[in-house]
């Protein structure tokens, strides 16, 4: 059975968490989401996609699931697992002042879940003035730190963003998606839906999708660097490697984090490799399945 993937979402009060839960909520993208929430209050569901309503849970007609974290996030999260309805991706909304880094190690040491990553939403505006006081500091720096991928929202209410920006990359490792109103393409927040499933060309908001598919094996190498640029945000692929020619591996990338792991033993298939990311990519990527082999 394969584990489920399970994101957290952080940030400081008021950056912007809720209106990126929002957009995930009335998205369409063909998964079931279970996402867990500190208070329903300030969601503002659409009421036609609202299928039952039972106190503590909110299902859609969508097939995701809405659920408030009660007197435990372990016991709310066990909870639905244990629900023989399953989902497809957990997403936990940390509270404003958590820690979303610690949150995130529940999906290492649950065998049932897969830390897909932890994203971090930044109100451009004041995160700068947070940082600077000396009693959210702490909290401010955590959260930075944690990311596997940044949200910078609010960027119309900046008129330069470069001192911003510098100032970030020396907190962050995290690659940095630009957002007003927290409107980001979900798909890049919260992984592919199949492997190979994204074909290549030009996706919205100034993202492009890249796909691969190699039917001799891939130098392990080369593709380690790939993944380093600065313009991939996410990847995903089963591959077999020249160095392990009678194994696949599945490789997993969120942001900065990136994850080899077996996949079993090779069964002729050929590696597949999708990635996503900014559209200058598309120019600069390999075109042909001979620049990965290894040689």
């Amino acid at each position: 059975m394969m584990a489920i993937p399970f994101t957290v979402i952080g940030g400081f009060l008021g950056a912007g968490k809720t209106t990126l839960l929002n957009r995930l909520l009335r998205a369409t993208t063909g998964r079931r989401f279970a996402v867990l929430v500190n208070d329903f209050g300030a969601l503002d569901i659409d009421g036609a996609l609202v299928q039952r309503h039972d106190g503590d849970t909110i299902a859609l007609a969508n097939g995701c699931l809405c659920c408030t974290i009660g007197d435990s996030l372990v016991t709310t999260l066990f909870a639905l697992l244990d629900r023989p309805q399953g989902f497809d991706h957990f997403v936990v909304e940390a509270s404003g002042v958590a820690d979303p880094g610690k949150i995130a190690d529940l999906g290492a040491l649950e065998p049932r879940l897969s830390r897909d990553g932890v994203v971090v939403v930044v109100d451009a505006a004041t995160v700068q003035e947070r940082a600077a006081d000396r009693r959210l500091a702490d909290t401010v720096e955590r959260q930075l730190a944690a990311a596997d991928l940044l949200v910078l929202n609010k960027l119309d209410l900046v008129p330069d963003p470069a001192p911003l920006r510098e100032w970030l990359a020396g907190r962050s490792a995290a690659p940095v998606l630009d957002a007003r109103h927290a409107d980001v393409p979900i798909h890049l927040l919260f992984g592919l839906d199949e492997i190979g499933e994204a074909g290549d060309g030009e996706a919205a908001h100034g993202f492009a999708s890249w796909s691969y598919q190699f039917h001799s094996a891939v130098d392990r190498e080369v593709v380690r660097r790939l993944l380093k640029r600065a313009d991939i945000l996410r990847a995903k692929g089963i591959l077999r490697f020249a160095d392990t020619p009678l194994r696949l591996t599945v490789l997993q990338q969120v942001g900065a984090r990136i994850e080899f792991a077996d996949g079993g033993p090779w069964d002729g298939r050929p590696s597949r490799l999708v990635l996503l990311g900014v559209k200058p990519m598309l120019s600069s990527l390999p075109g042909e399945a001979t620049a990965w082999r290894p040689g």
